[in-house]
């Protein structure tokens, strides 16, 4: 396994974040008076160094995880696939080593770019991608990203076509553009967009082929919006924060399952917080009735197998996770 040293680039935990009406539902407090049914259970905890910032996608019932960051500042370029029950070491990632990438799959085949790292001085944002091919167990690179280079960025796939937008820069630089992915051509595309905030860190899922945007940090606030986009066209819909709750998220894990998505843990704007958000695309809205997670973190890896929900790896208050946890809707 190949790592590299690195300087610590940025702690979003650090950014001027303001607090606002405590009685919203939410300020990054837990429960202790949950009785509901349990719906997070310990699932097969991840054989190698705890980490954050890690990548990670999906094929054919199979997760994987790239890269991270551990405690002692090592940026790692190894990788792993989880099928629900066991951890299997596969081949390393084929690029410079790197933390805060996104990744994809298409077409049976995974991928993984962007991010923070590199060798020595150059040390940098990246725009740089690669396809992973599981029979093979091979990378291979395939076209940058022509945007700016960045990490914190969001990805996912709607049928044949992957979709990388938004992220940030090291100078706090955040982006509101888009670009989609065709693998049949190896060609980047960009797509308009008209949101109202530029971000990074922010969070998105797939629910029916209609993928789903929101949550991040732009100028140190955490932003309200959030978009569906079904391949042709971005829909505004209900913000994230209202009189009576606010689902806010930086730095949070997500994943679909069935025709609902989840929001896991993150960022608030009071600190860490173990609520889980999950969220009704036919009524446009969120609730908070899920068992909240049993350890808050952020830059942890979500997906979802077979019907499940999963978290592995993060980090919070100077603590990285090795733990994995596995989630049944039943509330």
């Amino acid at each position: 396994m190949k790592k590299r040293n690195w300087l610590v680039l940025l702690l979003v935990g650090a950014l001027a974040i303001t607090s606002f009406n405590s009685c919203k539902k939410d300020e990054g407090t837990d429960d202790d008076t949950d009785t509901g049914p349990t719906e997070w259970e310990k699932s097969t905890v991840f054989d190698e160094d705890p980490r954050s910032g890690a990548a990670t996608f999906t094929i054919n019932k199979v997760a994987y995880l790239v890269g991270g960051y551990t405690k002692t500042d090592e940026v790692l370029n190894d990788a792993y696939s989880f099928d629900g029950k066991s951890w299997t070491e596969k081949a390393a990632f084929s690029g410079p080593a790197r933390h805060k990438a996104v990744g994809f799959s298409v077409g049976g085949n995974g991928y993984v770019g962007l991010g923070y790292g590199g060798e020595g001085e150059s040390r940098s944002a990246l725009n740089d991608f690669y396809k992973y091919n599981p029979t093979a167990n091979q990378w291979t690179k395939i076209a940058d990203f022509p945007g700016e280079a960045r990490f914190g960025a969001v990805a996912f796939t709607i049928g044949n076509t992957a979709y990388v937008g938004l992220g940030i820069t090291s100078t706090d630089k955040t982006f509101s553009d888009f670009y989609k992915y065709e693998p049949a051509t190896d060609k980047w595309t960009k797509i308009t967009t008209d949101f109202t905030d530029k971000k990074g860190n922010a969070f998105a899922f797939v629910i029916n082929d209609v993928a789903y945007v929101g949550g991040g940090i732009s100028n140190g606030v955490l932003t309200n919006d959030l978009y569906s986009f079904d391949g042709k066209e971005w829909v505004k819909k209900n913000s994230l924060s209202t009189d009576s709750y606010d689902a806010r998220r930086v730095n949070a894990s997500a994943f679909a399952i069935g025709n609902n998505g989840y929001v896991v843990s993150g960022r608030t704007t009071s600190g860490f917080s173990s609520t889980v958000w999950k969220y009704d695309p036919v009524a446009d809205s969120w609730s908070d009735g899920s068992q909240s997670f049993p350890s808050s973190r952020e830059n942890a890896i979500g997906f979802s197998i077979d019907g499940k929900g999963y978290i592995s790896t993060g980090s919070a208050s100077g603590s990285y996770f090795d733990d994995t946890y596995v989630f049944s809707p039943v509330r």
